[in-house]
């Protein structure tokens, strides 16, 4: 073959290269201009229902999902735990459930660091809210992270009239592991975007947002997904799934009564084991 031949084939072939990496880069940049069209639209619908959202969590962040279970008590030790705390009866219920009672109502005045003094592991949780059925919730962290209504990593701490702490159930998690490689979570202002059709409303502020785990099946070995917190006007908590981008369903008010019944009835049984 003529030189002149193997250089007019070079020269095709490079073209049709360049031709190729033109598309690839021209599709790129199409696909970065979609995306920055759909985020500014996005946050045009917002300033058109004056719906504000201030300063958001940095985009990027990167995160696991993790795996924990509900943590059992071994008798010797859980007797060395009652044996440690003081001005408080306390009982296990299967094996996975400390159940305590205040000989004294404590006093803590929303000092709840100085509450969560006189609890097993209790530096471990984080005060989440208090409600109407005079209980106070604390969630459990795991991997620097809150872990958001899981019954099986909570303090539940019943109040009395004065607003002093007369008796709490605690569960916990633990043989935490992490189950993934590192991901980019959905970026905060795509997380506040899942609730726009459903739940958010003209004038609404989103007041918080915060990374944190949850799951949605509590049985055995559980596997927590990286989850936004989102709260709106400093009231109301919305969870979205941070990798799929997904609402998740969460009915904090069950929640919360679930929990309420549970004590008084576990206190109950006590009562009627103390006086047999």
């Amino acid at each position: 073959m003529q030189w002149g031949q193997i250089k007019t084939l070079f020269i095709i072939s490079f073209l049709i290269l360049n031709l190729f990496l033109a598309q690839q880069f021209l599709e790129k940049i199409g696909d970065t201009n979609l995306e920055m069209l759909a985020q500014t639209s996005f946050e045009d619908q917002l300033v058109a229902d004056e719906i504000e959202v201030g300063e958001l969590p940095e985009r990027g962040e990167r995160e696991v999902y993790i795996s924990a279970e509900r943590y059992e008590f071994e008798e010797e030790e859980f007797a060395d735990i009652a044996d440690s705390v003081n001005n408080q009866t306390m009982i296990l219920v299967n094996e996975d459930t400390i159940l305590s009672e205040f000989d004294e109502p404590f006093e803590f005045n929303d000092n709840h660091e100085e509450l969560l003094e006189q609890i097993h592991r209790g530096s471990e949780y984080e005060f989440w809210g208090e409600y109407d059925e005079h209980v106070i919730l604390f969630f459990q962290e795991q991997n620097d992270r809150t872990v958001f209504f899981n019954t099986s990593g909570l303090i539940a701490v019943t109040l009395n009239e004065d607003g002093e702490a007369v008796n709490y159930v605690q569960r916990l998690l633990d043989h935490t592991a992490v189950q993934s490689e590192e991901q980019t979570v959905l970026d905060p202002i795509n997380a506040i975007e899942a609730l726009y059709s459903s739940v958010l409303q003209r004038q609404d502020e989103v007041t918080d947002m915060s990374l944190g785990y949850h799951t949605l099946i509590e049985e055995g070995p559980q596997i927590f997904t990286p989850t936004w917190k989102i709260t709106i006007n400093d009231e109301r908590n919305y969870f979205v799934n941070a990798i799929e981008g997904q609402l998740i369903p969460n009915d904090e008010e069950n929640f919360v009564q679930a929990i309420s019944y549970f004590i008084d009835y576990q206190v109950q049984e006590f009562m009627r084991s103390e006086s047999e």
